[in-house]
């Protein structure tokens, strides 16, 4: 979802109710008390007129922030998400584009953080049918992951399927 569709009304909103406040406190200050009000003395601590209004506003404003911070880490969420899948699909396009290692059971899954400066986790796990094999993987998975993004931290959860023997 666009960050543009939710905060666009949520701006519209804020903006009515600030309209309507404003309004209703200049409505009130011109027009005349429907009811007599006794006279009361007044003291230092009394609230000013347009209190409720300042409150109301104050309480939309800070709405706004938190659905803004909200949709910024919604927003940057969805793109490291996108930053690992880019970068798990590389390293598996790589591994299938090798011959000698087109058929094998291995998957490549990333993690990324929602924090930019910490590294992606890419976990390659399957089965291989020697450990020539295995770092021939971790080879091509580190090299492909060292060319898109410098700072990859590679989990290795292969193991070597030694073949049964013959007896």
């Amino acid at each position: 979802m666009d960050s543009a569709k939710i905060v666009r009304p949520a701006f519209t909103v804020a903006a009515a109710f600030l309209v309507d406040g404003a309004r209703a406190t200049v409505a009130r200050a011109q027009g005349p008390p429907s009811t007599p009000i006794p006279i009361a003395p007044t003291s230092p601590a009394a609230a000013p007129e347009g209190g409720g209004f300042l409150v109301a506003a104050a309480l939309v404003i800070g709405l706004l922030l938190v659905i803004g911070v909200v949709v910024k880490l919604y927003d940057l969420r969805r793109q490291r998400e996108a930053e690992a899948v880019h970068l798990q699909a590389q390293i598996s396009d790589a591994m299938l584009r090798d011959p000698s290692l087109f058929g094998l059971p291995v998957a490549a899954t990333a993690h990324a953080p929602l924090w930019s400066g910490t590294p992606v986790t890419i976990e390659l796990a399957g089965e291989v049918p020697d450990p020539g094999m295995r770092e021939a993987v971790m080879r091509i998975a580190r090299s492909e992951a060292q060319r898109i993004r410098p700072d990859v931290e590679i989990l290795d959860h292969l193991t070597v399927r030694l073949p049964a023997r013959v007896a």
